[in-house]
């Protein structure tokens, strides 16, 4: 038998057919499938139109199959080599073909074009969803140079104190279970199983599912922790304007073609994928992705990427895992990432109670964090390379180590070590990590006091803070202040207790004698003058808590006794420098001080996990009433006043344009019956050369002046985030951004107006692993009293990685 099929094998020939397909002009269409259907093989034409198959000797079905135009399907007889040019018909039915610059067709535009018809199918699979997910993300860093500075080796030796081999990885890792519900169109929530963290976690990417939703089957993608930007998707309804495409290839799985398509970005700003994508062809369905992001439009990172599979289940094409990969970069270290996400048990239209999805977008598990080894081992559907193998035992090696008392006593005894470096310059500490305690004291350079009100001070200060298991904590910070020219010893007490971490919920107390600020948000030539002192004694008591889901109350009453500065030595020679400065004088009075703030941003969305409840923001704005009453006779006060404010504040995203903010006050006083200097309410002047911050203040205000009545205030910016400059030529590599914003400042009582107007420019520095955005801006502005006056200024920005965000 074995013989017989050799010889049958061996008898069959083989025979090349060959050949060009054009279209009615004799202009060569590329990618053109051309298909032998009794075979189950085919081909794609290539760049000049040309394809060329390898069969065995008979007749044959060959279907030739080219969007937008008529199927042909021929009967060809192969004995030998044969040539057959083939001549398609525009079929005025399908979609018409995009002609590209080199004036060919190419199919990777109809096959797009296709998809983005079809993706609202995809969109719409199924109504509810569950799915599984493992995560495991990790970080290694590389050291650019050799020799390490004194810092580093300090870092590593606490960080790995049992052992000085290289033979052990040291990573940053993260690795979670979750399950994930979704509810067409906006329920979503996600549940963590089990989660397990070594090393920072500062910067590692897909943490918790709650980070990114990388489905490009919507026209944008927004990922907070990637940058500023929303991202254009490769299909989006404008992919067109907004990318170009090229058909590098074909390939089939099991039966079914696949056309791999390069994604090109156009000169259309920041917010674009470069790489390539995978597309079912009878679906029009994604089946992968690898695109990277534009580097110009990352914060924290330098280089970010991301790649998808996609397969059918139960007739749905859904993502079945993804991998992030991820660059930082500073002159010494480089730091490489990457994540593996995998989704699988899928579940579909299954029914949820009513309010099953809501503001809650995600829930962990009580003994989340408490899962062994034999769990990970059980659940793991990728196993531990030999390196994550190691690590993973020699940290928890550590760990068993590290809760140990002997260790504990160790680690604090080299932190509580006293050093000349820590007790002049850094400060030092006691620690008790088994108690979770700590001591600060402040270093030597700490007694200098730099406002020196009254010639020359010694300042110092300590802390006490605690931490319970439960996430409580408890901090106690006292302060003395001596002053020689006067003989006076000054200081303060406060006590801060965090009681329930779930709702937010903290009480303060305050008590002490020191120097007040006759106005808290006089402009830096101010703040420091004389004039703007008086010495007080007070008693202050402060709650907040959070009432219901975005809700947060917070209530306070001060009392305090006020003194002016008449009697108090100055130090002439020092206090030249600045003008006008001359301390206040009035009666020694008492003031009892009820202050109300209520804060309500509507459908807040949050994690609630075990211990503590980590809020992730609204798509709504926050409102704010303010209420502040001066107490009569209570207390022996003398204030009568009370004052109203209400504001509206909002961060958003406008999709690849930018992203702006906005904040609107209205407010006043009510009754101004007693009032003095302290109480009133004032309008802030600019600074010389700085930037306000543009939601707290305008730019070019002469003169800061009192008001007594209600007044309204606008603010308003957008970045643009590098929109408009990554069109242009030079400016796109500079990483240079733009900002427009404005402001309205109306005041009743004086028919005082004034609006203003900035523009300007910012860039990104990064130092180390730290992001600061330096910027520098044009201001005109035009009131009723200063009339029309312009000017720079200069503004320094830091980012938080935590929070992913810009202080202003």
């Amino acid at each position: 038998m074995l013989s017989v099929c050799s010889l049958t094998s061996f008898a069959q020939n083989y025979y090349s057919l060959r050949g060009y397909v054009t279209n009615k002009k004799a202009e060569p269409l590329v990618g053109v499938y051309v298909r032998v259907a009794d075979l189950g093989v085919g081909t794609v034409t290539n760049e000049e139109g040309q394809y060329e198959l390898n069969l065995i000797e008979g007749i044959h079905r060959v279907s030739l199959t080219y969007i937008g135009y008529k199927t042909k399907r021929l009967d060809i007889v192969v004995q030998s080599n044969t040539s057959q040019n083939v001549r398609l018909e525009v079929d005025e039915n399908k979609l018409k073909t995009v002609e590209i610059s080199n004036k060919k067709k190419d199919l990777s535009y109809e096959i797009i074009k296709k998809v983005i018809e079809n993706k609202a199918k995809y969109q719409e699979q199924f109504i509810t969803q569950k799915r599984s997910i493992y995560v495991k993300s990790k970080e290694n860093n590389t050291y650019l140079k050799k020799e390490k500075n004194k810092d580093s080796e300090l870092e590593e030796e606490n960080a790995y104190p049992f052992s000085k081999t290289d033979s052990i990885p040291k990573y940053n890792l993260f690795e979670g279970e979750f399950v994930q519900h979704i509810q067409k169109p906006k329920g979503f929530k996600e549940e963590k199983i089990a989660a397990k963290k070594y090393g920072n976690q500062r910067s590692l990417f897909f943490t918790t599912t709650t980070e990114a939703n990388f489905d490009f089957n919507q026209n944008l993608i927004f990922c907070k922790k990637l940058g500023d930007n929303s991202y254009i998707s490769p299909i989006s309804n404008s992919a067109l304007l907004a990318y170009k495409y090229r058909l590098i290839g074909s390939r089939f799985e099991k039966g079914k073609k696949i056309y791999k398509i390069k994604v090109i970005p156009r000169k259309m700003g920041n917010a674009l994928f470069k790489g390539t994508i995978e597309v079912w062809d009878s679906l029009f369905a994604i089946k992968s992705v690898q695109l990277q992001v534009n580097k110009n439009s990352l914060v924290l990172y330098e280089k970010f990427s991301i790649a998808q599979d996609y397969a059918l289940i139960e007739d749905k094409n859904l993502c079945i895992n993804e991998l992030y990969t991820w660059e930082i970069k500073t002159n010494s270290v480089k730091t490489e990432g990457e994540c593996t996400v995998i989704y699988d048990k899928y579940l579909f239209d299954s029914l949820y109670a009513k309010r099953f999805f809501n503001a809650e977008i995600g829930t962990t598990k009580k003994d989340a964090y408490e899962k062994d080894t034999a769990y990970w081992d059980d659940i793991r559907p990728l196993p531990l390379t030999d390196d994550e193998y190691a690590f993973m035992q020699y940290q928890d090696s550590l760990m068993r180590l590290r809760t140990s008392k002997v260790y504990l006593d160790s680690i604090d005894s080299v932190f509580n070590k006293i050093t000349w470096i820590k007790a002049l310059w850094e400060g030092f500490g006691i620690i008790n990590r088994e108690k979770k305690t700590l001591l600060t004291f402040d270093p030597a350079i700490g007694l200098l006091d730099p406002v020196a009100i009254g010639g020359f001070r010694l300042r110092y200060s300590a802390s006490y803070f605690k931490k319970f298991e439960n996430r409580k904590a408890i901090r106690i910070s006292p302060f003395l202040n001596y002053g020689f020219r006067n003989q006076d010893v000054k200081g303060n007490i406060g006590v801060w207790h965090l009681y329930d971490p779930k709702k937010q919920s903290s009480f303060s107390i305050n008590t002490g004698n020191y120097f007040g600020f006759v106005n808290n948000f006089a402009t830096i030539s101010d703040i420091f003058n004389r004039n703007n002192f008086f010495e007080e004694s007070y008693l202050s008591i402060y709650h907040r808590t959070e009432l219901f889901n975005g809700f947060y109350l917070g209530t306070g009453l001060r009392n305090t006794i006020r003194k002016d500065l008449g009697d108090f030595k100055f130090n002439p020679e020092f206090d030249e420098v600045f003008e006008n400065n001359k301390a206040q004088t009035f009666d020694t009075h008492s003031a009892a001080i009820l202050n109300i703030r209520v804060s309500y941003t509507p459908k807040q969305l949050y994690i609630q996990e075990p211990k503590e409840k980590i809020i992730l923001g609204s798509k709504f704005p926050t409102f704010r009433l303010n209420y502040r009453q001066g107490l009569d006779n209570l207390f022996g006060s003398s204030a009568i006043f009370k004052t109203l404010d209400f504001s509206i504040s909002q961060k958003f995203n406008i999709g690849i344009i930018g992203s702006s903010e906005y904040n609107i006050n209205l407010g006043g006083f009510l009754d101004t019956s007693s009032i003095r200097i302290m109480d009133y309410r004032y309008q802030r002047g600019g600074d010389p050369f700085l930037l306000i911050p543009p939601m707290f203040g305008y730019q070019l205000i002469d003169s800061t002046f009192p008001t007594f009545r209600a007044v309204l205030e606008t603010h308003y910016t957008h970045q643009f985030n590098g929109f408009l400059t990554s069109k242009i030529p030079g400016l796109k590599q500079s990483g240079i951004r733009t900002m427009v914003g404005g402001g309205l400042l109306y005041v009743p009582e004086s028919n005082y107006q004034y609006s203003e107007l900035l523009t300007g420019i910012n860039r990104i520095f990064k130092i180390g692993r730290e992001r600061l955005k330096i910027g520098i801006y044009y201001i005109v502005a035009q009131s009723n009293v200063q009339g029309f006056t312009s000017g720079f200024k200069f503004s320094l920005n830091p980012y938080n990685a935590d929070t992913s965000t810009w202080s202003f």
